[in-house]
């Protein structure tokens, strides 16, 4: 078993941080919220020789995943694994909830992994992680927790300095407030929060910092 390592690009119409995970002994790899082109990403990985294992999905806004349907066509559109919250679903499978009119085309789709808050799977042949209903921002948003490498990708629940907007259709402020508080806040200091836009921040910093955490 390898260790992993995350490359980002901020890919797509509002600039979405897309996160690549990769093994470079296994030469696997899984996407989280695949953003921009499609072929963009399969290209990276196959030119370093990665298989695809899966796509993750913190929630399912069209900015963070406008690449999933072309991921589908590059690869097996029956065998690609794509993880969410069960609860999630509803918003992928609704366009004006996934807000993709509002980038011109109104669409539907689905996860086919759907996840029970607090499970733990497995990402790779070798790397497990945990899913963390945080809901709020969407009914289903969700963050994925890497225990072991002590990574945490946060979606647009939590942000360097913020959180995400709770105005979009199933958002809820309150609930989001309490997903900050009562599950992100008891996370280790030194835990590295990968957020869906903006620079990479850490639980510790945005305990003493964050104008939306409880003290």
């Amino acid at each position: 078993m390898g260790t992993l390592k995350v490359a980002c690009a901020q890919l797509g119409p509002i600039d979405t941080n897309t996160y690549v995970l990769m093994d470079d002994q296994i030469k696997e790899a899984v996407i989280i919220d695949p953003a921009g082109s499609a072929d963009e990403l399969a290209n990276y990985l196959e030119e370093g020789g990665y298989t695809l294992d899966g796509v993750l999905l913190t929630h399912g806004h069209h900015d963070h995943i406008g690449g999933l349907e072309g991921l589908r066509e590059r690869y097996d559109r029956w065998s690609l694994r794509v993880y969410a919250a069960k609860p999630e679903q509803e918003v992928l499978m609704v366009a004006d909830y996934n807000l993709s009119p509002m980038f011109g085309r109104g669409y539907t789709t689905h996860a086919n992994m759907m996840l029970k808050d607090k499970e733990i799977f497995e990402v790779t042949s070798a790397h497990k992680c945990q899913i963390l209903y945080t809901p709020g921002h969407t009914l289903g948003s969700c963050c994925f927790y890497f225990e072991k490498e002590g990574w945490l990708f946060a979606g647009d629940t939590l942000f360097a300095g913020s959180i995400g907007r709770t105005d979009f259709p199933t958002g809820n402020y309150e609930q989001l407030i309490r997903s900050l508080n009562d599950i992100l806040m008891k996370l280790p200091d030194e835990t590295i929060v990968f957020p869906g836009h903006g620079p990479q921040t850490t639980i510790g910093q945005e305990r003493k910092t964050n104008p939306f955490v409880e003290r």
